[in-house]
């Protein structure tokens, strides 16, 4: 995974300016940077036609706000942001516009301007652009005041995709991070395996022992198909436990103090479902580390 060029979303509010300066600070200190602000316009009802401001003097006046805005955030963060962009329209869609523009390798948003509402549906910019973009999106949700030295890497065999492996063996690389391979067993699938075990088991504590085994082969597996990518096995280690994958893989960022969560998504770009997938919209919600959410566009590492 490159980090040669990265678009940033910006509000202006705190969260995202705090992103903004983690980026260019410690995440990617020699991209080039495009600071990207988008004016949505409001709905302008007929029948008040008459009473609000036309839609060109809401522009004007964003404008007016937003330009010198981003000129001295340019010029705060770091020499290398070489591009500040004022654009009107939705804003996951300007944004994905300039990513493809600059040919960048990350877009970058703060987090959930609603984290208090916790929703499935996908009402809020951040969540837009997980959704539909085509290329990898960070959610700086929190950042720590150093590179990501500790990566959170939940696993199965539909998100383990070869960009995934990439992303992860790309940026261990670069922060010299060590890697925790996560792999969730469903509340059904561990109680399977349970029954089964104290079904042919002499007593408990054999029982125990046989489930134990399981989760044990299980990490083994995923430290195996990691390792192909390159990364060294000493960097990497696997746990395999049960129970709700969003909230686990949570648990496990904050009892880790993991830096980072890495993970996969399946259908963004060219399809725009209704709903992203209930994990990674938990975690997106209730994450307190940053997390990288990498679309499969089908393109092999």
């Amino acid at each position: 995974m490159r980090l040669d060029s990265i678009v940033i979303g910006l509000d202006f509010s705190a969260p995202s300016i705090s992103s903004a300066k983690w980026v260019a600070e410690h995440f990617a200190p020699t991209a080039e940077l495009t600071l990207v602000h988008v004016i949505d316009l409001p709905g302008r009802p007929h029948f008040a036609s008459e009473l609000v401001p036309s839609l060109d003097e809401i522009e004007r006046a964003a404008r007016d706000f937003a330009e010198p805005e981003l000129r001295k955030l340019a010029a705060f963060l770091s020499e290398s942001v070489t591009h500040t962009e004022v654009r009107v329209g939705k804003p996951h869609e300007e944004i994905a516009n300039i990513a493809r523009e600059r040919n960048a390798d990350l877009i970058v948003i703060g987090p959930h301007g609603d984290r208090a509402r916790r929703s499935r549906f996908l009402g809020t910019t951040a969540e837009r652009i997980v959704r539909t973009s085509v290329i990898p999106v960070l959610v700086a949700t929190e950042p720590p005041n150093t590179a990501p030295r500790s990566v959170l890497v939940p696993v199965d065999d539909a998100s383990i995709t070869p960009l995934v492996l990439e992303s992860t063996r790309d940026l261990a690389l670069i922060f010299d991070a060590d890697v925790t391979l996560l792999h969730v067993w469903s509340n059904a699938d561990y109680s399977h395996v349970a029954s089964m075990a104290y079904a042919t088991s002499a007593n408990e504590a054999q029982a125990k022992s046989e489930i134990d085994k399981d989760l044990h082969d299980s990490a083994v597996h995923w430290l195996e198909h990691l390792a192909t990518t390159g990364i060294a096995r000493e960097r990497v280690t696997a746990l395999v436990t049960y129970g709700r994958a969003g909230e686990k893989i949570v648990q496990v960022a904050h009892s880790s103090a993991a830096d980072l969560i890495i993970m996969g998504a399946r259908g963004s770009g060219l399809v725009l479902p209704a709903l992203l997938g209930s994990t990674v919209a938990s975690v997106l919600h209730e994450a307190r580390c940053p997390v990288m959410v990498v679309p499969d566009t089908g393109r092999g590492a």
